[in-house]
């Protein structure tokens, strides 16, 4: 039974274990654990951290202040659940733990005034972030943060739940995982509201690309402010939408909308672009991009800007000789209204088109609205439509 489910009825959140009282004999293995819960609630000055007796293994060194810091003994095997919510304007939340975590965000407005992130998960494993249904939760960090983003998590970060989540940075990325990152289909609203770096961040791990991606199957994600890429897969890192939407608007030149290091596939969902950064682009594929269904939708104007780009990196990481793209149903519709180096499609090697469409609109200049420095095949699903200038 998924998390999301289960914590549904918080207030009144039991987890039965089996009972087979009836029989000779039970099977300790079927027994569903009771969750452990980690309580903690700011109350502008002051935090109330609350640790049951059954929570091993872990110590809270901050006491009652704003700046909360938990950590877990290093031989501790259990997950344990944090609930947290409150508000307060000078307060961050660090928690050190060895193994897997489940954070329940309930209505939290956090603003760090120090060195730390507004949350720092300094986890390796799975961190499962649950935004509680009709809450919104809100964290800021200011310039002196160390660490890599506003919200940023050691290992791999599942965010789930229809709650609101805002992030604004004024140090680094906004919202940042070590390896992957994970938005599953009952996520709710994202909102990044500003960051100097990028928006999303994920990848710097172990270089290995199955712990380094992006992978949206549900939510709205929305930039604002971003001067960085709105969304950045590093480390040859692989960027999967299967569902959601995302609104991509790329101001800043030279930005990136959603940019993996090595490959994109798009089945589903929808993307909205609004590219007018000079030589910014909406999607980007260092390597290959693969879009086999979904909707992406929107304009491009910047100078020398493209809406999705084939990217032939070429890098000490991309060491592949990349730039291809490959659209077999999904449904594109682009308006080009920058000059004539502006493109709604640009492959720095091939285009394959075997179903779906590209259909692009513009002044005569941008005609036909793509660019391919290799092989064009499938040209008969290519649409332009002119438009006065």
């Amino acid at each position: 039974m998924k998390k999301y489910f289960l914590f549904a009825f918080l207030g009144l959140l039991t987890w039965a274990c089996s009972d087979n009282s009836d029989s000779d004999s039970s099977n300790d293995d079927d027994a569903i654990p009771t969750p452990i819960f980690i309580d903690i609630v700011y109350n502008e000055s002051a935090a109330d951290v609350s640790i049951p007796a059954t929570a091993v293994g872990v110590t809270c060194t901050s006491g009652s202040a704003t700046d909360v810091e938990i950590t877990v003994d290093d031989t501790i095997t259990t997950e344990y659940y944090y609930r947290v919510k409150g508000e307060s304007s000078s307060g961050s939340l660090t928690i050190n733990s060895p193994y897997k975590l489940t954070m329940l965000l309930q209505g939290l407005d956090l603003t760090s005034q120090t060195t730390s992130p507004a949350i720092h998960v300094n986890c390796g494993k799975r961190v499962a972030l649950i935004l509680q249904e009709n809450t919104v939760n809100t964290l800021t960090d200011n310039a002196m943060n160390e660490k890599k983003g506003c919200f940023y998590t050691k290992g791999h970060l599942e965010i789930e739940g229809g709650g609101v989540l805002n992030i604004t940075s004024h140090a680094r990325h906004a919202l940042a995982a070590k390896e992957y990152l994970q938005l599953k289909k009952s996520t709710g609203y994202i909102n990044i509201l500003g960051a100097p770096g990028d928006g999303i961040h994920c990848g710097e791990g172990d270089g290995d690309p199955e712990n380094n991606y992006f992978k949206i199957n549900g939510g709205t994600v929305t930039f604002t402010d971003v001067e960085g890429d709105l969304i950045d897969c590093d480390d040859y890192g692989t960027a999967y939408i299967n569902g959601g939407t995302l609104y991509l608007t790329v101001a800043a030149d030279d930005a990136k909308g959603l940019k993996a290091d090595s490959l994109i596939h798009m089945t589903d969902g929808t993307v909205h672009l609004d590219v007018s950064g000079t030589s910014s682009v909406g999607i980007q594929a260092n390597y290959e991009a693969y879009f086999s269904g979904g909707t992406i939708t929107g304009t491009v104007s910047g100078l020398d800007a493209s809406g999705v780009k084939g990217n032939n990196a070429k890098s000490s990481v991309t060491v592949l000789d990349g730039g291809n793209l490959y659209f077999s149903g999904t449904q594109l519709t682009l308006g080009i209204t920058g000059l004539a180096s502006c493109y709604g499609v640009n492959a720095e090697k091939n285009i394959s088109v075997t179903g779906g469409t590209l259909a692009f609109s513009g002044p005569a200049v941008n005609a036909p609205g793509y660019r391919v420095k290799g092989e064009l095949s499938g040209s008969d699903y290519i649409l332009w439509t002119a438009v006065e200038e």
